[in-house]
This record gives structure tokens, C-alpha cells and sequence, in this order.
């Protein structure tokens, strides 16, 4: 076993994870293996000069593997610091930038250690132990840092350090940990990719170094001090349903309209996957994100989660996913709904869809608060966002107009809306909107016809609406349309109907 010691002399780790912007205040605990091999590398050029080139190369290559971690107690904490610029004046307060300074605060000996399976060879061990000694910092440059390579005969201690583990692709932490990515060379290592300047990865419009991927792993949750008693008077605590949960959405490339159901579908399975008994729980539980009673029957009513679109700018791409429960979520699944934010989502390889997304909570609590204006706005006329797809087929010598109105017509009896007084159907792209779940092992022949709507009812309704096979995914949803000013998603459908 290769073992690294890296000793804080400071009690302090200062470290931004790949691809976070510092004021995050986000830290990289454990450091990844990008970021060891990166400070190894420096090393050399800068302090061992005297190593051979092709010793330091297969010491570099031998590291390449995922390691595992031992790490001390620790907590976070971050510091403020403000810049004046240029424009700053003395008495004034413009012209301040704010910047946080995150940190983990090391206990125990201060240690984290590093391993990595197999040996080195004699000299390969000693230009390793060479390197370590003469590492300065590790992470930003307040990372003072006294490295070593340790032999058979040290020992690392176990009862106060605790492992951080690689998971597979699709694993969740357990109940108390936290999933983490961190960035790590590829397999065979690309040299040139692992020292390259962030500046040029950022040139050539890359989001990750060439020969770099990310590995998941899972690590205890770090608890943040008790705080001190406040003398103040106590404030009622706000005990409004939650209804609905804001997710925003970055990646290499936001996902279109078409594979709103790929991504939803996504989504939920990985929301559920701590409230399913194996992973915390001893028996299964009602619960409305998951949309199962407590003896595992599926919930009827629709008061269950809805995964939803939204398309902000009607450039036909998602920039959101709203959950919208009626039924309203409990802490247990508000905590399920942030494990699931954790690293990134997307379809497994080998299946359509979304792959390498970003989410993160960006709101919740009751519908009306969280929910988009122009959903809930009271509107007599709503047009399809995303196709409607019946539950049912169509009958012999039933026209396609009819059995989607009449279909129309239905569904919105189960959801309590009332007949539309006109109802209009909308050509467009909707065929090429994917309507099967992957997770159930669904085909493309499971598709059926889908169209959008445009819908006109005699008194003004809030929305959202959602109607039809997969409304709980996305599908079938229809939005309010203001009667002085369409809206773009009217006039897509206007226009492609043309």
C-alpha cells in the first residue's frame, strides 16, 4: 500500500473544488487526486529538479488510480474578506467586492492520509518520498502542508480518522454521508492534460482538463458547531406546507424540451432512492415524492410530485425542474430531494437523454410563493408547454380531434377542472418528445399519439395543468396564456401548426 501523510501544520485546508466558484464557499475534502498529482508535478519543476524526468513520470502514472482516504474530524468555515477597487472612496461603500475564504478546520493530528493500492519500486518510492518532503502547500497557498511517504511500519490511526470511499456511478452515500466529486486523471494519464493552466482549459471552452473525469465518493457529513444562545426573543416558527422545490439546471449544454421525460424520470429515481427501505430505512413509508403509500401501493388523487419543466427564456430548452407536490413534503424528503442534487445526474450510457447535469435547490416552500407567476396567473385560455399523451387509445371510427378532446375532457375531470368550452389541437414537434421511462424498461413501443393543446374555458383557471400518461414527468403540461399578449410558447405552436 502507497500511503501519503499529509500533515496541516495550520489546522487549516484551503481548497476550492473544481468547477465552483469560490464565493460558493465550497471546500475540497478529501483533495483530489487531480490536485495531488498537479502539486507533485510543481513539485518537481520547481523544488527537485534533480529527479529524472521518465522517474517522475512513472511515479505520476502509478498515482493515476483512485485512492482512498483517511480524514480527521474536521469542520467548515469560511472568512470574509472586501476589496476595494479603483472606484472605492473612503466613507463610501461602493466599490467593495466580496470574496469568502472556505476551509476545513482539521482535528486530531491534522492528518489526512492518501492511499493507493499496490507498491512502488525502490527508486520510485524514494523520488515519491522526495517529492512529499518538499511539497510547500496543497490547495491554495495558506495550505501550509508537511507531506511524507510512510513506510509498512507507520501507523495510520482509525478510531479518530474516518474513510472517504469511491462509489460507483449510480451509488448513493449512506445515511450520514454525503456524496462528493472530485476530479481525477484518466487511465492511462495524460501528461499534458494534467498541466495544462486552468486559463487555457477555459480557452479552449472546456469545462474539465483533457484526461481528467470525475470520480464520486462518500464521505461523512461534517456538523457545524452548536451556536451560542442568542438573547432574542423567539420568533414563531413558520409551519407552511411545502408544496413545491426549485431546481435550477447547469451543464455542458442545457437538455431541449424532447427529453423532458428522460430527465425527470432521472431525477425522481434518484429523490427516492434514500426513502426505499436498504438505504436508512427499515420499511417501506408513505410518502408523496415518491408517490407510493405505506404497504407500496401507487397514490391516487394526483396530490403526489409532479417533476416539471420549465422553460424560462422559450428558447425550447429546460433551464428548471419544479417539483410540485399538492400533497406537500415532509423533512425526510426535502433532505432525499438535496442527497439527489449531489454530483451530477443524467441518464445512464447506453440509454437517450441528459447526461452530466448540475442541480441545485434554488427555492421551496408553498406553491403560490415558489411556483412561476405565469403558472398560477388565472387565465381562460392554457396551451401546451409539453405534449399531452392519453392514457387510453382511440376507439374504431373515433376521429383524432375527438379522442383528443375527449380524452382532454377527462382528465380534467379526474384533476376537479371543468370542461373546456373549446378545445384545440396544436401540430408541432411533439412526436419527437421521448415517452418512455428508461427506469421501467419502457420501449418506443409503449409510444402513443401526443399533440398539444390549446384549451378555452368560460372562467379563468390557475394553473399549472397537467393531463394525460407521464403528467407526473413533465408531459401534459399546459400553462396559462395571457389574452392581450401570447405568449412564445403559443406562438411556436401558432407558428409550427402553420
Amino acid at each position: 500500500m502507497i500511503t501519503l501523510a499529509l500533515h496541516f501544520p495550520w489546522k487549516r485546508y484551503h481548497a476550492t473544488p473544481w468547477g465552483h466558484f469560490v464565493n460558493e464557499g465550497a471546500v475540497e475534502l478529501p483533495p483530489s487526486p487531480w490536485r495531488i498529482l498537479r502539486a507533485l508535478y510543481s513539485t518537481w519543476k520547481e523544488r527537485c529538479p534533480d529527479l529524472a524526468a521518465d522517474q517522475v513520470h512513472q511515479v505520476l502514472a502509478r498515482l493515476s488510480s483512485p485512492p482512498a482516504y483517511r480524514i480527521p474530524p474536521h469542520q467548515l468555515s469560511h472568512s470574509r474578506h472586501y476589496f476595494p477597487d479603483s472606484s472605492h472612496r473612503s466613507g463610501s461603500s461602493a466599490g467593495t467586492d466580496l470574496a469568502l475564504d472556505a476551509f476545513a478546520v482539521l482535528g486530531g493530528d491534522a492528518t489526512i492520509y492518501v492511499q493507493w493500492f499496490g507498491d512502488l519500486a525502490s527508486d520510485q518510492a524514494k523520488a515519491l518520498a522526495q517529492l512529499a518532503e518538499s511539497l510547500p502547500y496543497l490547495g491554495r497557498a495558506d495550505s501550509i502542508v508537511e507531506a511524507r511517504l510512510l513506510t509498512s511500519a507507520d501507523d495510520i490511526p482509525t478510531d479518530t480518522h474516518t474513510p472517504a470511499v469511491q462509489l460507483n456511478d449510480d451509488d448513493l452515500a449512506p445515511r450520514g454521508w454525503t456524496n462528493l466529486e472530485v476530479l481525477a486523471p484518466t487511465i492511462p494519464l495524460d501528461l499534458d492534460g494534467l498541466t495544462m493552466r486552468p486559463t487555457d482549459v477555459r480557452a479552449r471552452s472546456l469545462l474539465y482538463p483533457p484526461g481528467s473525469r470525475l470520480l464520486s465518493y462518500a464521505a461523512p457529513i461534517t456538523h457545524t458547531p452548536a451556536q451560542p444562545p442568542a438573547h432574542r426573543p423567539k420568533v414563531k416558527r413558520k409551519t407552511e406546507k411545502i408544496t413545491a422545490v426549485r431546481l435550477t439546471i447547469n451543464g455542458p449544454a442545457l437538455p431541449p424540451l424532447t427529453q423532458t421525460l428522460p430527465l425527470t424520470d432521472t431525477l425522481r429515481s434518484r429523490c427516492i432512492k434514500p426513502l426505499t427501505p436498504g438505504n436508512g430505512l427499515q420499511a417501506l413509508r408513505h410518502s408523496n415524492l415518491a408517490g407510493k403509500a405505506a404497504d407500496g401501493r401507487p397514490l391516487t388523487g394526483h396530490h403526489h410530485a409532479h417533476f416539471l419543466p420549465w422553460d424560462s427564456n422559450h428558447d425550447r430548452r429546460i433551464d428548471e425542474i419544479i417539483i410540485w407536490t399538492p400533497g406537500g413534503l415532509d423533512t425526510e424528503e426535502l433532505d432525499a430531494i438535496h442527497q439527489a442534487t449531489t454530483g451530477t445526474i443524467g441518464v445512464p450510457e447506453g440509454v437517450p437523454g441528459p447526461r452530466r447535469l448540475h442541480l441545485r435547490v434554488t427555492a421551496y416552500g408553498a406553491a403560490a410563493d415558489v411556483l412561476p407567476a405565469e403558472w398560477t396567473k388565472p387565465a381562460t385560455r392554457h396551451t401546451s408547454l409539453t405534449p399531452f399523451v392519453p392514457a387510453r387509445h382511440p376507439k374504431k371510427h373515433q376521429t383524432l380531434t375527438e379522442f383528443f378532446t375527449t380524452e382532454a375532457a377527462r382528465e380534467l375531470a379526474h384533476r376537479q377542472h371543468p370542461t373546456p368550452a373549446q378545445s384545440k389541437i396544436l401540430q408541432g414537434d411533439w412526436p419527437l418528445y421521448t415517452q418512455h421511462r428508461w427506469t421501467k424498461r419502457e420501449t418506443r413501443n409503449d409510444n402513443r399519439p401526443s399533440r398539444g393543446l390549446h384549451l378555452t374555458f368560460n372562467e379563468p383557471i390557475s394553473g399549472p395543468i397537467t393531463l394525460g400518461r407521464h403528467s407526473h414527468f413533465g408531459l401534459g403540461l399546459l400553462l396559462p396564456t395571457p389574452t392581450s399578449e401570447p405568449q412564445a410558447q403559443q406562438r411556436h405552436a401558432e407558428r409550427t401548426e402553420t
